[in-house]
């Protein structure tokens, strides 16, 4: 190696250690360019002034730069250049901003002068101020492509009709008038608006309007009256093509609209179109999916803030008397979505057994007024409605939370599990469902009712409301003594009473549908839900309330034969039909005088005999035989309980385990069934039949191969007991066969179905 080699490599051998001495370099800071609100908010800025997030959230006062005057976002297509490729020309050219050194806009300063001279100031009235981020071509194109496959107008405004008069009664969540304006203005808007600017150039409440007319056709496509189909047949684009699949398009393409458009800039008709879309899948029995929808519709309505009092828009000083209603006017709609998103919430939360998205009592959130919503809101104030005006709509909505209200409470009780720490909150809560039940208003009571406003066009809808009202008390009051059937005879004796009132509600409501209505779900879980909590009890407890057998007989009769005629249009009531099947021989087998089943000795043998009651049809049942009814009576158990009683609860430790004694109350005491001695009923969790149909696919077959224990079934039981043989042949409802009907799904050890698969059904 030459000197000069040496040098030079040594010389490289210093550059190196100098470099890794440096330390490394910061991280530079970003400055930030969005508003002070989107900035908190963790929202895309789109930098105007006020910009549009805060506009959509009525908090333009707040709408502040850190930065000072925003710039408009350059368009990425061809502006946005690199710094590379400009000329030196271009780059002597640019101006410099501002706001690129950080600092806030003061008009005294020298850099607010500088902003100034440069004038970059106000835009011109009317003049487009910047292309909107994500209005592409593509976006636009997109958008286009979805609302051309909206109907005609003729056979959107008959769809509508019929949404308003059939649907939208029920809930009350969209007026009818804001509806007309805004397809108004739709259907009056320049088609060059959504070629040349796309859907950012439009409204945020107009923008998300057609999502909305997408699932209000839907909707309606399911309630189309007998004899118009044939108006609506040119809708369908293939020949084997359903209105069922007609609407679960439109449906699907409303949300494709939603997803377009995303989470910026949303306004209340987003809200709205999430709403009906869950209020359209539990419609068509997609139960699972409506409860995240809803979900999904709450978090939207919390972003443009629905929940609170202060988002709502407030008329100001310089508002004219028409700007200040029509202000006045929204803030009322805003309250009566939100309320109808909590019921929605709160009430399927308890019917499906699962976790509520937001509790109500955090939010002090006020109710809408009960008032007539009038034609033109901008000339209307806001008067409420007296004793005497005929009951709205709205009227049925508010007390309808005010119904569901006590769920709250119910849901926290049911945390302490059977054996709550003070039984009087259990009293207390019931005893207030009595009094909300006893202050029904009049219009809407099923005894007695006030029938006034029968006569008048507007209240059309009132005898419906008379026997779907109730059942929400009723299930309050099922669902308030669910977690304690099993252990406290008093929870037993009030949850039969009002299963058997929701039934009665449910007759009366399913003789006034028609059969185009049979998907409502109302109609199958008011029925699934009633007749599994009496079946479980008679099942479990056959000696007790022997007076109310024979309506119960009754009632169950008719519970299957409403199911047998929705089947054919309603899927969960075609897929519970097995369940019913299953409990069905089981309550037969319970009430008719004992479980006809051999001692294990003898299973295998010529087989079993069965009583008089286990040989009737349903259609003759309607009657308990006289043995039965001899048999039942003289066990000496009545399910009037005393006044001790109601308050009083099983002990824990012994629950009602048969360990010592023959027990005669409870279905294990017979001597044809054996059970271990330390079985707790306490370990049986509370019933969710329509979240077992929904969420772990419950069902029920026949037959089966292989024999299962209680050490199978309950693990933490020390000793054993016979098996039960399932390998019989079915038969249909009403005819005695020989068969084992056994649940099946994704449910835990610690069920009722798993308890109910023990039973003998032979």
């Amino acid at each position: 190696m030459s000197a000069v080699e040496a040098a030079e490599s040594i010389i490289q051998m210093d550059d190196k250690a100098n470099q890794d001495s440096k330390a490394p370099p910061r991280k530079r800071r970003r400055i930030v360019i969005s508003c002070t609100e989107c900035h908190r908010r963790k929202q895309k800025c789109d930098r105007k002034m006020p910009c549009t997030n805060c506009v959509s959230r009525n908090k333009e006062t707040a709408c502040r730069y850190e930065t000072g005057t925003p710039l408009a976002k350059p368009d990425r297509k061809g502006t946005l250049q690199n710094g590379n490729d400009r000329s030196p020309e271009s780059m002597e050219s640019l101006p410099i901003k501002t706001a690129d050194f950080g600092y806030a806009s003061n008009s005294a300063s020298t850099l607010g002068i500088l902003r100034k001279i440069e004038g970059d100031g106000e835009p011109l009235a009317g003049m487009p101020t910047e292309n909107f981020d994500g209005d592409s071509f593509g976006i636009r194109e997109r958008y286009k492509t979805l609302v051309r496959l909206l109907p005609s107008r003729t056979y959107v405004e008959k769809l509508a009709e019929i949404y308003f008069r059939d649907i939208n009664w029920q809930y009350f969540s969209i007026d009818e008038p804001v509806f007309r304006e805004l397809m108004d203005q739709w259907y009056n808007m320049p088609f060059n608006v959504l070629t040349t600017s796309g859907p950012q150039a439009l409204d945020p409440m107009l923008r998300a309007f057609p999502a909305v007319l997408f699932q209000i056709l839907a909707s309606a496509l399911l309630y189309l009256p007998e004899g118009t189909e044939e108006t609506f047949e040119s809708l369908k684009y293939t020949s084997n093509m359903t209105f069922e699949d007609l609407a679960f398009d439109y449906s699907e393409s409303g949300v494709s609209i939603l997803s377009l458009l995303g989470k910026r800039q949303m306004s209340i008709m987003t809200v709205i179109a999430g709403w009906v879309r869950a209020s359209f899948l539990k419609y068509t029995g997609m139960v699972t999916e409506a409860w995240h929808q809803v979900g999904t519709s709450i978090r939207d309505a919390q972003e443009i803030g629905l929940h609170r009092d202060q988002m709502d828009p407030l008329p100001s000083p310089g508002d004219s008397a028409e700007d200040a209603l029509e202000k006045m006017w929204m803030a009322q709609s805003r309250r009566r979505v939100w309320m109808n998103l909590l019921g929605w919430d709160l009430h399927t939360g308890a019917v499906l057994g699962r976790p509520t998205s937001v509790d109500f009592r955090l939010m002090n959130r006020a109710l809408p007024v009960d008032s007539v919503i009038p034609k033109d809101r901008r000339k209307s104030p806001i008067v409420a409605r007296g004793e005497n005006d005929p009951p709205t709509p709205l009227t049925r909505a508010i007390w309808s939370w005010e119904a569901m209200r006590p769920l709250r409470d119910i849901l926290d009780l049911e945390k302490e599990g059977p054996f709550p720490k003070d039984f009087s909150k259990v009293e207390k809560i019931h005893q207030e469902l009595l009094d909300l039940q006893a202050r029904t208003p009049p219009p809407f009571r099923m005894e007695n009712p006030d029938t006034r406003f029968d006569h008048l066009p507007e209240c059309w809808w009132l005898p419906f409301v008379r026997p779907s009202l109730p059942q929400l008390i009723s299930f309050n009051i099922m669902a308030l003594h669910r977690p304690y059937v099993f252990t406290r005879p008093t929870s037993r004796h009030e949850a039969l009473k009002a299963s058997l009132d929701m039934l009665e509600a449910q007759k009366s409501y399913f003789a006034m549908m028609k059969p185009q209505q049979h998907k409502t779900f109302t109609l199958f879980f008011g029925t699934f839900d009633a007749i599994i909590m009496i079946a479980s009890i008679y099942i479990l407890f056959p000696k007790e309330h022997p007076e109310l057998l024979s309506k119960v007989r009754q009632h169950f009769e008719w519970a299957i034969e409403r199911f047998e005629t929705m089947a054919t249009r309603n899927r969960l009531a075609q897929a519970a039909l097995g369940v019913l099947h299953a409990i069905y021989i089981r309550f037969k087998k319970s009430v008719g005088g004992g479980f006809l089943v051999k001692a294990p000795s003898d299973v295998g043998g010529s087989g079993t005999s069965a009583s008089s009651s286990d040989m009737q049809t349903p259609n003759s049942m309607s009657e308990p035989s006289p043995q039965n009814a001899s048999s039942v009576s003289n066990m000496g158990i009545s399910s009037t309980l005393p006044k001790t009683e109601r308050s009083a609860s099983v002990n824990s430790s012994t629950g009602l385990t048969p360990a010592s004694g023959p027990d005669q109350n409870n279905m294990f005491a017979n001597a044809d069934w054996s059970l271990p001695t330390d079985f707790d009923f306490s370990s049986i969790m509370p019933m969710y039949p329509m979240g077992d149909i929904a969420y772990n696919d419950l069902t029920a077959i026949p037959g089966g191969d292989g024999t299962s224990t209680w050490r199978d079934a309950f693990p933490g039981t020390t000793t054993t007991s016979s098996s039960i043989p399932a390998n019989i042949p079915a038969g249909p409802i009403g005819e005695e066969q020989p068969t084992t009907w056994q649940f099946g799904g994704e449910f835990g050890n610690d069920t009722l179905w798993m308890v109910l698969n023990q039973f003998p059904t032979y």
